[in-house]
């Protein structure tokens, strides 16, 4: 039976909405996050790490103190010897002999007691340092498999908005600034601010009046930051996004280098690079001198407060209330405060980075997937190929006309089906829809009109394991992709278990099989990046060979066999027919050619079926198909 559609080019209308199974974002910040899903299965060790700091710092505390013990005894020392600027002194030698023994004891006592401190400080350093350079590989190693599980789960719909060296960027840069921050910064942050506070008490201990002094300098250091923290937080987000302007560019040039040079555009290409590697300068260097601005007040804020405890401390040691090694070692200590919080704020700049780094990431993280198993999903022990598609309407974005409108089709078991049409007419839409590569909304738009669904065996493909369903349903794009490798290993990457006769007959049925045996290495013959080594016929019968390989009960042609003669594309279907007997096959193509053998045949026109029927009944018809089967007979008579 023939049947021609009524076709209304506007008809399909446009989406006002659509219902996404989206996972409701979390609501905890980025960084609280990363805590708790990264860094909290390695809270004990990091603790551990972190007392490490700790004893590190509190066995430096006792150096000041031992160097302001000796200063005191030196001073007893000249005292008793006689050089204490009093004239009329009387020297007793007994009791400079003992002020020399003290002095003397308490120098090789101090220096003992350093150089064991330092020591052990060292050890605890390096201990630590190894600890946690390897929490960090394994935090990243986490991460970046995260992000990898994630990437493969997210819709292509994503991937089609997204440029592939910004998503580069993201899994290489901005993981590596984790990287560093995790292995040398967030235990000294930590350290530092517990470090500081330690010694603040220890200063209130031994003076509370010059503790108070030095800790005045403390809320100029918070107003420091926070004139700073904005212009940093900018400047390190466009940074950020300057990096993945550069992926993005590198990653689209070298892909199409020959499109470059067969244009003459190697010097535009320079150009245009050498701007934004200009602007990503500029940012640095705008990044550095505002974090070295931000550095220089905290260590002016730091020579002023210790200015102030120095002379406020000599007024305490010519009352009598400090000696001269009480106040040596509280300047020393005074030092110790203010290092640390220096340090916080040099550091400021690299924590700012961090956070942006760990909040790209997280947008990444936080994209929903519409398409992934449902509760309950069912498995599919033995596939038969019976589709059908039931009112389907289909729109890539919540705002953009639909592609698809009202399709319904039934497809039996084993039956081969053509799909033809212009270009932008729904035809590659229409096959990614069965594997589930873009999914159908639930429910239905602001009109109330509904999205259809499309059924495997008579059942929601939506209801099936995905799994289960891309291993039933294998689809070949026009667009053929290799990865860098073998032949081989190309073709196992579809079934892993097949063997090397069956590799052969996928090849043969692709007509490919004479080319890879005359070649020196056979199936272990190198592939380079893209299959960028072969022709692209080659490559197109590659992918044919390799969703064989896969043995699936439906196999999608996606116009893949648009770069081969007509002699070489008629082969290979009549291979399919015989070495793939009762699968289900669907033909898309803007070919008559490649679809006339078809048992039945779709013309596609704006998302709508216009005409349906056999070759023979379609050209008897004489509608679009039979005016397309005309021009393409005239072109190539033309062209003979």
């Amino acid at each position: 039976m023939v049947r021609r559609t009524g076709f209304d080019p506007d008809g399909c209308g446009r989406m006002n909405s659509i219902a996404e199974n989206e996972k409701s974002r979390p609501n905890a910040p980025p960084l609280r996050r990363f805590e708790a899903e990264f860094l909290r299965p390695y809270r004990w060790p990091i603790a551990l790490g972190l007392c490490g700091l700790l004893v590190q710092s509190v066995l430096l505390l006792p150096i000041p103190l031992l160097q302001g013990w000796v200063v005191d005894r030196l001073v007893g020392y000249v005292r008793a010897s006689g050089g204490g600027g009093t004239e009329t002194a009387v020297v007793n030698p007994s009791v400079v002999a003992v002020a020399r023994a003290a002095a003397a004891r308490a120098i090789g006592l101090a220096l003992a007691a350093t150089i064991g401190l330092h020591a052990v400080r060292t050890l605890l350093a390096w201990r630590i340092a190894a600890m946690m350079g390897r929490i960090s590989q394994e935090v990243v190693v986490a991460m970046r498999g995260a992000l990898h599980r994630k990437l493969m789960r997210l819709p292509m719909a994503y991937f089609d908005a997204q440029q592939t060296g910004r998503l580069m960027a993201r899994v290489t840069s901005d993981v590596g600034s984790i990287l560093m921050f995790i292995r040398s910064g967030v235990l000294q942050v930590l350290n530092d601010l517990i470090s500081s506070l330690a010694i603040a008490v220890l200063l209130a201990w031994l003076e509370w009046r010059l503790a108070l002094v030095a800790l005045v300098a403390v809320p100029l250091y918070a107003v420091n930051q926070r004139v700073f923290f904005g212009r940093l937080r900018r400047l390190s987000d466009e940074i950020r996004a300057q990096v993945a302007a550069l992926y993005a560019l590198l990653s689209e040039r070298i892909s199409a280098v020959r499109v470059v040079r067969s244009f003459a555009k190697e010097d535009d290409e320079l150009d245009e690079l050498d701007r934004r590697i200009d602007r990503h300068r500029a940012l640095n260097w705008a990044n550095t001198r505002a974090s070295a601005a931000l550095a220089g007040l905290a260590t002016v804020i730091s020579g002023v407060g210790t200015v102030f405890v120095i002379a406020y401390g000599i007024v305490l040691v010519g009352r009598g209330v400090l000696t001269v090694g009480e106040l040596l070692a509280i300047y020393a200590l005074v030092g110790q405060l203010y290092q640390p919080i220096v340090r916080l704020t040099q550091f400021q700049a690299t924590a700012i980075s961090t956070q942006v780094s760990i909040e790209r990431l997280y947008e990444i993280f936080d994209e929903p997937e519409p398409v992934r198993d449902r509760p309950g999903a069912l498995a599919i022990p033995q596939p038969r190929g019976a589709i059908e598609y039931r009112g389907v309407s289909f729109a890539y974005t919540p705002d953009g006309a639909r592609l698809l409108c009202d399709i319904d089709l039934k497809i039996e078991p084993g039956t081969h089906l053509g799909i033809v049409g212009p270009s932008g007419a729904g035809k590659s839409t229409l096959l990614a829809l069965l594997p589930r590569l873009y999914d159908l909304p639930d429910g239905t738009d602001e009109t109330g009109r509904g999205w259809g669904s499309i059924h495997l065996d008579g059942t929601d493909v939506r209801d099936l394991r995905l799994a289960d369903l891309r291993r039933a349903v294998a689809l070949v794009p026009q667009q053929a992709l290799l990865f860098e490798g073998s032949i081989r290993t190309n073709l196992l990457y579809a079934n892993p278990e097949a063997t090397e006769e069956q590799m052969w007959d996928a090849l043969r049925i692709a007509d490919l099989a004479a080319t890879v045996a005359a070649l020196p290495a056979g199936l272990d013959s190198t592939v380079a990046e893209r299959g960028d080594s072969l022709s692209g016929g080659q490559r197109q019968r590659m992918a044919l060979a390799r969703a064989i390989v896969a043995q699936p009960t439906v196999l999608l042609l996606d116009d893949c066999t648009s770069s081969l003669d007509a002699e070489t594309e008629a082969r290979i279907q009549q291979s399919l027919e015989r070495g793939l007997p009762g699968r289900t096959f669907v033909i898309v193509s803007h070919k008559v050619s490649s679809v006339r053998r078809a048992d039945h045949i779709l013309v596609l026109e704006a998302g709508s079926v216009v005409e349906h029927g056999t070759h023979d009944d379609l050209i008897a018809l004489g509608g679009h198909y039979a005016e397309t089967h005309r021009q393409q007979t005239a072109a190539l008579t033309t062209v003979e």
